[in-house]
């Protein structure tokens, strides 16, 4: 009985093996063609010192604000973006709903009905501009909530339509600089962005006046988190996928160059906002040095693997969804959404949390560590009145540590 059972177990499992090998090669209507690719990751040893300051994080508003990614601060109130598409004020100890993006869903399994608020910031005269993943750019009155739509996404802009915004900054003269993530995938497929590792990613520049978009820099590996240097002459854009920070040059002598400004980050950069010692803070969704390095990192240089990875997790989704035609349940939605589009592979990643201070120069001054896990998956990181709060795409509550 045991060897017939062990038998057709090692059966099995040299079917799904045999299955793994030739999968890369089954013809498919879905379009990921994984790049090999490598990037350094540096060592955890000077201002990259382990420490604990993050594992003395405050959980704020736990389970009432999901995934609060971006921060913006105007009248002593901070504003976010979660879940679902709602922004929220938060005054004190609480929290407001100020509007509502996208439209009326079931689900997060449906999150491009829902709406996705990213990045977000105030103009000096206190309009709030919002980047929706799905929808594009917005302007919010905070005071009654109207939202007005000023970028649709699927806009022509020199060529190709806006996809996957991700976020924003603006200057005194109502200048949008706007990341576009990626051209192929939505951000509800960011996973296979990143391991396809294309190129496809612009960063726009949208007058508010004219209305008119212009692209700045394209060719980029998911471009996300924008901002624009102290001194308004350049405008630095993390870019995830080659795990760095470059700095486009708006003015001056260089103007219309790009640069790298900071490079070997240890581990793939989203926001960066700027410090208030004439600094950036970088957040991090999984930090790591060259001696932790991930299945992610192990599996970057092998395109094959990385391709029956994603069809594997893809046809499942698949077969998921087609069962919940005739048994339909929030489960089975959501368990097709979380395999379809690679979630369930988020699980492989490290949970060290982990923010850096960088100076002027793009040199890295100082670290904050969570390497007991407490907090990690950080998108963004607010200085203010003398704490960092931290926002997060996943967490279910935005974060705070006294500096």
């Amino acid at each position: 009985m045991v060897v017939r059972v062990f038998t057709g177990l090692f059966k099995l499992a040299t079917l799904l093996a045999l299955f793994l090998l030739v999968l890369p090669f089954i013809p498919m209507s879905l379009d990921f063609e994984p790049q090999a690719n490598t990037a350094s990751l540096p060592g955890f040893v000077g201002p990259l010192a382990p420490n604990n300051k993050l594992d003395a994080v405050e959980f704020l508003f736990k389970n009432k604000l999901r995934g609060p990614e971006s921060l913006a601060v105007y009248k002593g109130s901070i504003y976010t973006g979660t879940e679902g598409g709602e922004i929220y004020k938060i005054t004190g100890g609480k929290v407001t709903l100020v509007a509502k993006l996208g439209r009326k869903c079931e689900g997060l399994w449906e999150e491009e009905v829902c709406g996705r608020p990213l990045g977000m910031r105030f103009d000096k005269e206190g309009k709030l501009y919002v980047v929706d993943a799905y929808y594009g750019v917005y302007m919010v009155n905070v005071n009654t909530g109207a939202a007005q739509h000023l970028l649709p996404a699927g806009t022509e802009v020199e060529g190709k339509r806006i996809l996957f915004l991700d976020d924003l900054d603006i200057d005194d003269q109502g200048i949008l600089y706007i990341t576009e993530a990626s051209g192929k995938w939505q951000l509800n497929k960011i996973l296979y962005t990143i391991m396809e590792h294309e190129d496809t990613g612009r960063v726009l520049k949208f007058d508010t006046k004219t209305r008119k978009t212009t692209v700045l820099m394209k060719n980029l590996r998911l471009p996300n988190g924008v901002q624009l240097s102290q001194d308004k002459q350049s405008l630095l854009v993390c870019e995830l996928g080659t795990r760095r920070v470059l700095r486009h040059h708006l003015g001056g002598a260089r103007k219309g160059q790009t640069e790298v400004f900071a490079d070997n980050l240890p581990g793939e950069p989203d926001n960066i906002r700027p410090s208030k010692r004439g600094g950036y803070w970088v957040a991090f969704a999984t930090g790591r040095g060259n001696d932790s390095t991930n299945i992610f990192d192990l599996v970057a240089r092998y395109p094959l693997v990385k391709k029956a990875t994603i069809r594997f997790v893809y046809l499942l989704g698949a077969a998921v969804k087609y069962a919940d035609r005739f048994y339909p349940s929030p489960a089975l939605k959501d368990l097709g959404a979380q395999l379809e589009n690679g979630w369930v592979l988020y699980g492989s990643y490290p949970k060290y949390g982990l923010v850096v201070e960088l100076d002027a120069g793009g040199h890295i001054v100082r670290s904050l560590h969570s390497p007991q896990h407490k907090i990690h998956m950080l998108s963004e990181v607010l200085e203010h009145e003398g704490h960092l709060y931290l926002g997060s795409y996943r967490n279910p509550f935005l974060g705070r540590v006294k500096l």
